[in-house]
């Protein structure tokens, strides 16, 4: 039941897209790419280093400072967090993870 349940949630586009429309909202369009291809790499592994959101920063063409900003707001916000480990970020919901990746990184 439970699991018909995540799936109905994954099938209906509807249920996240205000976390999705929120970015597109709230950055300029290239703190907005930086964040999506953020979102999408963890989407995709599950977690992402720190270091690896600086490179992509810096192939985005985001400050140091900017990329902090983002981070901080994907944070505050709720999509992510970095409690188990300061230097790795993951999805806060596990649900919402699974429906990024499969109506905004693929």
């Amino acid at each position: 039941m439970i699991e018909k349940a995540i799936n109905n949630a994954l099938e209906n586009r509807n249920h996240f897209e205000s976390w999705w429309s929120k970015l597109k909202t709230s950055f300029e369009k290239n703190y907005y790419l930086f964040s999506k291809e953020i979102l999408n790499n963890i989407s995709v592994n599950k977690k992402m280093s720190s270091l690896d959101i600086t490179n992509i920063a810096s192939k985005n063409r985001v400050s140091e400072d900017n990329a902090k900003e983002i981070i901080h707001s994907l944070v505050y916000d709720g999509y992510i967090n970095n409690n188990e480990d300061p230097k790795i970020y993951r999805f806060n919901s596990p649900i919402l993870r699974m429906w990024w990746n499969k109506n905004v990184a693929n």
